[in-house]
């Protein structure tokens, strides 16, 4: 009895339909969860419901994520044979279907924009949409939100020109609409009254109504009124409410629940001008709507700033990214846009008591964090530098060997402020001598022995994540979960950015990255801004699984 092998066409005959359902479905979620997924849908009936399993099985993964501090950050890097978007501040943001669009915003010189970018969500590119119409005043910190394949932007803040001299910062009550599909913009006034001029104010879309809340009302300072635009007929509404009211406040993000709740966090405002952490929940039934104060467990474990740090909703959680807590605090300029001067908020951070103590190359001696001293000579008017070195060579965590360099060349360069007898200046030789031998052999290290001797930096931005599923109840009550752990790969501390929601990711553009010491040095000149604001794009998602 002879046998016979299987010829090559019949060994071809086998295709990717053939592949069971969880083999097939992982290669579909290896696509970008945009156009790539929709035209798969269209291929057979099969596809369409393996498709829907990924974006189910998707969301739920990104849900999880979130709960569990469990995220992935992408770093979007420019490509140069691509548009790139031109940094910038205080800009507007919104997503719809397989696009982010990008409107106006500060450049490094505080001058405004009226331009109106489009990232692919697909292809991660830029085009800078050139429209027709009625263009847009340039102007910053205006909202702008998405209604039936139209984009609608409203209100804004400019900087004042430097010709004529002294002229004030001035906000904007301009309603602007963008047809999305005829690529045009159209002026549209209101034949009721409009609100006031305002700036730093948020919208949402809630049914065919827009709700506007809060703003800096020109220069009257924060307002917290409710505006309420109808969306059918663009007519302007001003809506009262009964009881209690948060305070006037701008800065703030504003969160839609469903038609009829929306939810109220953060913000700068008063009286006195604070920066708030307090959160509202607006009930808009009926004639007169209500708000109510939420009682908010867990504060500890709450964003360290809710102003210039937006929120973004994912189902039953709020998430903000913020300044890691165990990150040394940088005092960033929250505000540029306000006055003519910068609003600053300076914070120290004691050591936390589980923190290793080889955090700091030299600490001073009062247990803080780092901080400046801007008197001159300090060190040799008030006493002695003392260098205080801690814990293993092999156990200091560093930045790179750059800063291990500079600090041990600034031990050396400081320690000519120091008069000492003689039997101390025998006992610093000894202790320069053990230091120049440790600087001779870091510098003999390759970079593979590095990564292994030197622990990596804490990520500079951290999630924080507010539980929302159970505002609705009779309690009305959130809570902050506690931070489990820190994703590596987050950008610097940054301010004034966009937080918007794609399709089971989380997209972070642009704002002010770095602390207010690249802005103004120690003699209080100010400095070149243009390293400061940011381009940079994030995508943060849950980590891809592999079977």
């Amino acid at each position: 009895m002879s046998t016979s092998s299987p010829s090559c066409e019949e060994k071809l005959t086998a295709g990717i339909n053939d592949l069971p359902n969880e083999l097939l479905e992982y290669i579909i979620s290896l696509l970008p969860p945009y156009q790539d997924l929709e035209n798969c849908m269209v291929v057979c009936k099969r596809w369409y419901k393996n498709v829907q399993s990924v974006i189910r099985h998707r969301k739920i993964e990104f849900h999880r994520a979130i709960s569990n501090f469990n995220i992935q950050w992408e770093n979007n890097y420019e490509n140069p044979k691509q548009q790139i978007i031109t940094k910038r501040y205080s800009h507007s943001a919104c997503s719809h279907e397989n696009a982010m669009y990008v409107f106006g915003g500060c450049t490094c010189t505080s001058t405004t924009f009226n331009d109106l970018w489009k990232l692919d969500l697909s292809t991660r590119q830029w085009q800078r949409l050139l429209t027709m119409g009625s263009y847009p005043s340039p102007k910053a910190c205006a909202s702008l939100v998405y209604y039936n394949h139209t984009l609608i932007l409203f209100g804004g803040w400019t900087h004042p020109s430097p010709y004529p001299l002294h002229q004030a910062w001035r906000t904007f009550n301009e309603l602007h609409l963008y047809d999305i599909s005829a690529n045009r913009w159209n002026c549209i006034t209101s034949p009721t009254t409009a609100p006031p001029s305002m700036a730093g104010h948020a919208a949402t879309v809630h049914g065919d109504s827009m709700v506007v809340f809060g703003g800096l009302h020109g220069h009257n300072g924060g307002s917290n009124d409710i505006w309420c635009l109808n969306l059918l007929t663009y007519t302007w509404a001003k809506k009262e409410t009964v009881g209690d009211k948060p305070h006037p406040r701008y800065g703030h993000s504003q969160i839609p629940l469903d038609d009829f709740h929306l939810l109220i966090l953060g913000g700068w405002g008063g009286p006195p001008n604070v920066v708030m952490n307090d959160i509202w929940l607006l009930t808009m039934n009926g004639r007169h709507w209500t708000w109510t104060p939420i009682t908010v467990e867990n504060q500890q474990w709450a964003a360290s700033h809710l102003w210039c740090h937006p929120a973004c909703k994912v189902e039953d959680y709020v998430v903000v990214f913020s300044r890691n807590p165990v990150s040394t605090p940088p005092p960033l300029a929250y505000s540029r846009w306000t006055s003519n001067s910068q609003i600053g908020i300076n914070q120290s951070r004691r050591i936390n008591a589980n923190e290793p103590r080889d955090h700091y190359l030299i600490r001073p001696d009062d247990g803080a964090g780092p901080s400046v001293d801007r008197d001159v000579n300090v060190n040799g008017r008030r006493g002695n530098l003392v260098a205080r070195y801690i814990g293993d060579p092999a156990n200091i965590r560093s930045e790179s060997l750059r800063h291990s360099y500079n600090s041990l060349n600034y031990l050396n360069h400081m320690s000519a402020f120091r008069a000492e007898k003689p039997q101390i200046s025998r006992h610093r030789e000894k202790q320069l001598d053990a230091l120049k031998r440790m600087e001779m052999k870091l510098k003999t290290i390759r970079p593979e022995q590095a990564k292994k001797i030197f622990r990596p930096v804490a990520p500079k931005m951290a999630m924080f994540v507010l539980d929302i599923s159970k505002i609705l109840s009779p309690d009305h009550k959130v809570t902050w979960l506690p931070i489990k752990s820190v994703a590596y790969g987050s950008p610097e501390s940054t301010i004034l950015y966009t937080l918007v929601k794609g399709n089971g990711e989380l997209i972070l553009f642009g704002g002010i990255k770095r602390d207010a010491g690249a802005i103004t040095n120690q003699s209080g000149q100010t400095l070149d801004m243009a390293d400061t604001v940011s381009n940079s794009l994030y995508f943060i998602s849950a980590p891809q699984s592999t079977i």
